[in-house]
């Protein structure tokens, strides 16, 4: 792609932007672009989209805690909108030498949202696709919810948090928009009923790993598949050699497995899936018996990056409970 090419694309996506129009590139007419190419084409798309949420940034600016969820109080039933308790901390004796009980995935997919949000085209796929290969393959019981509002959200993990016991072990899945706040590198989860022009309906990583933290499984792992997801991943590196499985197994893990850094994810599709659930189905696919988290994430970091200038993160969420030595 020539200069002129890519000024006329960057061009392209901030009148998009402007105008409430999508902002997404046309197809390149000379093949896969190269990886300088590529950065330039998703820096132009993060600064689209910061043009594009700029009310809801100035709004989060002059109050960071309009999108804060209120925790439960004793009077709230399974109907209110709010955090659980964060779990007790550790994994009791009793439990640490038991099998998983149970295998639970929680799978949100969101891709209708409110103009001029743009709608995504792979997450209803992705999470039909991922569903299917963890019932079969693992033996998940598996919960499904497309185009979630943020109430939609935080009640399904909330709900999850109810039910599970100890030795249990839960998958949770997200697919669609999110943002970084270049200032404060806070991430945000877009809900259906988000709004470029407040951000009360957006959920941030404080909450999301508010609600892990309240869901108390022994082992616990959030697959995020959408723009700056990577800033879940950052508070633990995990080590490349994880000890034995029955010392895995009598820790708390709450692992976070992303499609990005901090860098926008491209939402260019292969098969029709996002390149982060390809290379993700392509893993699952290998599995044989029991694998640790880091070997999967190695496979899906080495597929995605070829595609596209974008780096999976996997790292412990600390704050949600996670104990070193977990996987």
């Amino acid at each position: 792609m020539t200069c002129k090419a890519m000024i006329a694309v960057a061009g392209m996506l901030f009148c998009a932007a402007a105008a409430a129009q999508v902002f997404r590139p046309p197809p390149f007419m000379a093949g896969v672009p190269g990886q300088a190419q590529m950065q330039a084409i998703e820096m132009q798309r993060h600064q689209a989209r910061t043009l594009l949420y700029r009310e809801a940034i100035e709004e989060l600016k002059r109050n960071p805690r309009v999108v804060d969820v209120r925790e439960c109080a004793a009077d709230d039933d399974d109907r209110s909108l709010c955090l659980p308790k964060a779990a007790a901390g550790g994994v009791p004796e009793s439990v640490a030498a038991q099998p998983t009980v149970r295998r639970i995935a929680l799978l949100i997919g969101n891709h209708r949202y409110q103009a001029p949000i743009p709608s995504l085209e792979t997450p209803p796929q992705d999470v039909e696709r991922i569903a299917a290969a963890l019932r079969q393959k693992l033996g998940f019981e598996v919960r499904i919810v497309k185009n979630a509002t943020k109430a939609d959200m935080v009640r399904a993990v909330a709900a999850l948090a109810r039910e599970v016991k100890p030795a249990d072990s839960v998958f949770v899945y997200y697919a669609g928009h999110g943002y970084l706040m270049d200032d404060t590198n806070m991430g945000y989860w877009i809900p259906v009923d988000g709004s470029v022009k407040s951000a009360a309906q957006w959920i941030s990583n404080t909450d999301i790993s508010k609600l892990l933290g309240a869901i108390p499984a022994r082992q616990l792992m959030l697959v995020s598949d959408s723009c700056f997801s990577g800033t879940l991943a950052r508070e633990q590196a995990v080590a490349a050699k994880p000890p034995a499985r029955q010392d895995v197994l009598r820790r708390r893990s709450v692992l976070v497995l992303s499609s990005g850094g901090e860098e926008p994810v491209s939402d260019e599709g292969k098969e029709g899936h996002s390149s982060f659930a390809w290379h993700f189905l392509r893993s699952l696919d290998r599995l044989d018996g029991t694998t640790v988290g880091v070997d999967v994430y190695r496979v899906v970091r080495k597929g995605v990056s070829e595609d596209f200038p974008q780096q999976p993160q996997y790292g412990a969420v600390v704050s949600a409970g996670h104990e070193p030595g977990g996987e």
